[in-house]
C-alpha cells in the first residue's frame, strides 16, 4: 500500500476560505426581512451552511461547527430565536449591540449591551437575538455548535414562527444534499 503525498495546493483549497472569494448574502435571511424590514441583515458563510442550509457550495466544510460573519445595518435586529440542539456565540467586531435573550416565548426580554471585541454565547434551549444600536453597520462573528443545526424556532405566535413551519420542509430537501 502506497503512501499518499501530502499536498499542500490540495489542503488549501479544501480548508482556505479567503476573503476575496466571499460575497455578503443578503438574500439568504430575506425571509426575516420581509415579515419586518428591521430584520434586514447579510451573512458571509466561511465554514458549514449553518442554520439556514442554504446551497453555498464556497465554503469549508464544516465538520462539528460553523462560522459565518454577519452584517447588521443600524437599527436592524436579527430577531429572537431559538436552537434547541446547539449553543450560538456572537463575536462583536465592530459597532455597538444589544444582545437580546430571553428565557421562553412568554418571559421578560432581557438586554446586554455589547461592543467590538466582546462575545456572548447563548446555550441551546434559550431564545437569543441581536440588535444594532449604533449609527454604522455593525460586524460580527457567528458560530453554531453543530455542522448541520436544527433549524431555529421563533417566539410562539410570531410571524417568523409561522413562516418557519411552512419552511421547514424545504430546508429539510437542501441539508439531504
Amino acid at each position: 500500500m502506497t503512501k499518499e503525498t501530502f499536498s499542500v495546493q490540495d489542503f488549501e483549497k479544501k480548508y482556505v476560505a479567503r476573503l476575496k472569494d466571499r460575497t455578503l448574502d443578503w438574500n439568504v435571511l430575506k425571509f426575516q426581512e420581509e415579515i419586518d424590514p428591521a430584520y434586514k441583515r447579510a451573512q458571509m458563510r466561511y465554514i458549514g451552511r449553518g442554520a439556514t442550509a442554504n446551497n453555498d457550495t464556497n465554503i469549508i466544510a464544516g465538520e462539528h461547527f460553523t462560522l459565518s460573519t454577519m452584517v447588521l445595518p443600524p437599527g436592524c435586529i436579527g430577531p429572537l430565536h431559538l436552537h434547541d440542539d446547539v449553543e450560538e456565540a456572537f463575536f462583536i467586531l465592530e459597532g455597538e449591540v444589544t444582545a437580546l435573550i430571553q428565557e421562553d416565548s412568554y418571559s421578560e426580554v432581557h438586554e446586554i449591551k455589547l461592543n467590538a471585541r466582546d462575545c456572548i454565547s447563548s446555550p441551546p434551549g434559550v431564545y437569543r437575538g441581536i440588535r444594532n444600536d449604533g449609527d454604522v453597520e455593525a460586524r460580527m462573528l457567528v458560530m453554531l455548535g453543530a455542522v448541520k443545526p436544527n433549524l431555529p424556532t421563533y417566539p410562539e405566535g410570531s410571524a417568523l414562527e409561522e413562516l418557519r413551519k411552512q419552511r421547514s420542509k424545504e430546508r429539510e430537501a437542501i441539508i439531504k444534499d
